[in-house]
């Protein structure tokens, strides 16, 4: 049962993260060291793909998580 909760809250940490990288790509988080330059469309929709990849292997996760009941 432990492992089925521990993993369980690792996908859904991953979820959030996700959720957080589509709706902030421009946060302090997702920025390089020392890079104080705004980000480019590109690396905005880059951050946003990554997100949703994210998303994608939270779930996946959290799926997986249920062979531990």
């Amino acid at each position: 049962m432990f492992n089925f909760i521990f993993t369980a809250l690792i996908g859904i940490a991953l979820i959030t993260i996700g959720i957080y990288s589509i709706r902030h790509p421009d946060s302090w988080w997702f920025r390089r060291s020392r890079d104080d330059i705004e980000l480019s469309d590109l690396r905005i929709w880059y951050l946003k793909f990554a997100g949703k990849m994210i998303i994608a292997f939270g779930a996946l996760v959290i799926l997986m998580s249920f062979q531990h009941l």
